[in-house]
């Protein structure tokens, strides 16, 4: 603040001097190629906040000719080396220099990468099952390269359980453009991450044939004698045919009809006969018994 004011400047809000950019054109423009030498500069820069758009990241980032981005994102995803290879960049990447088949794929790749990142919200809030087909193949490359271009380091092998694998350019950019053109779209992911060569990946998908009983070496010829402690075991195709031979021909015989319950005896009861009523005169007065 007091040297921006004795200098006459407006004062940097984030803080930083107002001669950070004179100061570091300084710096950077001597690490130059002359006639009788060159000198080669490996800086660890760091990035406040991850901001790219931050001035000490903008003034120290144009005087590189090559940058490494390291990607906290992409650590935490497992995709190791954690470079980010949209920020990520260099001058040298240049047809007359590396090549065009070198460099076409690499355009290729990195836009390949730029349209997931793109698809990504909308793959969070619709699904993948609403992009068109051509954007699900984009999505399917795009996560096979970026497991493809993991690579387990020697220096790690005791961290991570992983032995090291040294790739040569060649086998890189094979793998690449045989997952460009969708070589390896019925591959899993897993089958790409953390390996050498692109062949290795046929290597992970192969399924081991369960392990047959070990058998006696029997010569042609040679006559096998049962042992007593075999118990002979029943074949179950001819018990199921017996089983199903059966139940067809009782579904073929005709059913018996129920014959009908034999009637059930009723015994005879004799009712004894009702007693006679008594008859009364017929003037139909009773006797009445007068007493002395």
């Amino acid at each position: 603040m007091e040297v921006s004011g004795l200098m006459g400047q407006m004062p940097s809000r984030l803080g930083y001097q107002p001669t950070m950019g004179t100061e570091l054109s300084g710096l950077e423009e001597r690490i130059a190629n002359t006639d009788t030498g060159a000198i080669t500069s490996i800086q660890a820069v760091y990035v406040p906040a991850d901001d790219f758009t931050d001035p000490a990241a903008v003034h120290t980032f144009s005087h590189l000719s090559a940058s490494i981005v390291l990607s906290r994102k992409r650590a935490s995803e497992g995709l190791f080396p954690a470079i980010d290879p949209l920020q990520s960049s260099s001058k040298m990447a240049t047809p007359g220099i590396v090549g065009e088949r070198h460099y076409a794929l690499a355009q290729e790749i990195r836009r390949t990468l730029a349209q997931y990142g793109q698809l990504k919200d909308i793959i969070a809030m619709l699904g993948l099952e609403q992009l068109s087909p051509e954007d699900r193949k984009v999505v399917v490359r795009a996560r096979l390269l970026e497991r493809f271009l993991t690579q387990p380091f020697f220096t790690t092998e005791q961290f991570t359980g992983l032995t090291g694998k040294l790739v040569s350019l060649k086998d890189a950019l094979d793998g690449c453009e045989r997952i460009l053109h969708d070589e390896f779209k019925d591959y899993p992911e897993s089958s790409l991450y953390m390996i050498g060569a692109i062949s290795e990946a046929k290597g992970k998908t192969k399924t081991v044939p369960p392990s047959d009983p070990a058998k006696p070496d029997v010569k042609p010829g040679a006559k096998v004698e049962p042992k007593p402690n075999d118990k002979a075991k029943p074949d179950v195709k001819d018990d199921a045919k017996t089983e199903q031979k059966l139940k067809s021909e009782a579904e073929a015989k005709p059913k018996a009809e129920p014959k009908p319950a034999a009637p059930t005896p009723v015994k005879a009861v004799q009712v004894p006969p009702l007693p006679e009523a008594k008859t009364q005169p017929k003037d139909g007065h009773a006797d009445v018994a007068h007493a002395s």
